[in-house]
């Protein structure tokens, strides 16, 4: 969300026009917090902490077979035997193109498939902020762990809001 129109909705809201009887109650929540402690987060961390270390692996042993096949076809080579030497060319080949995927088409698919678990996960979290404010009744419920485009805290200070994060917390954790 950009920065002004929340300014400018939080306002609106706590304007001194508006009667203190009648004043929208607003909540913060450390969505941060929220999601790292989410069950899945943890789940999700792990899995591609392991693919990851497991294309690290795959790309150290074909860069290593790599280098073995490029020596193998010097030592054809000066062997005079050129046949054998154009199947390791070939091989070595192949395998720098194994290797040039491992470098970005697999590297994409890790990142793409931890941006869907994480999504998935805020989803979650979202349901949960929701049916709590469904019961609650809060005008607004703003992240306090936020932080705006130059890296600086969007929620500054929030007098009168309702820290929510731990019962957002007791609602996630199993």
């Amino acid at each position: 969300m950009r920065p002004l129109p929340l300014l400018l909705l939080i306002t609106l809201l706590t304007s001194t026009s508006i009667s203190a009887q009648n004043t929208p109650r607003l909540a913060v929540v450390d969505l941060t917090a929220v999601f790292e402690a989410h069950p899945r987060t943890a789940t999700a961390t792990a899995e591609l902490a392991k693919t990851r270390d497991a294309a690290r692996k795959k790309f150290r042993a074909e860069s290593a077979e790599l280098k073995n096949t490029l020596q193998r076809h010097q030592e054809l080579l000066r062997a005079g035997q050129r046949e054998q030497a154009t199947a390791e060319l070939e091989k070595a080949n192949a395998l720098e193109r194994s290797i040039a995927e491992l470098g970005t088409t697999n590297q994409r698919n890790i990142e793409e498939q931890f941006r869907r678990a994480k999504s998935e996960i805020m989803d979650a979290i979202l349901g949960v902020v929701r049916e709590f404010n469904a019961e609650k009744g809060y005008a607004l419920v703003i992240d306090k762990s936020s932080a705006s485009s130059n890296g600086l805290p969007q929620v500054l200070d929030a007098p009168g809001a309702d820290d929510i994060t731990a019962e957002i917390l007791a609602r996630v954790k199993p």
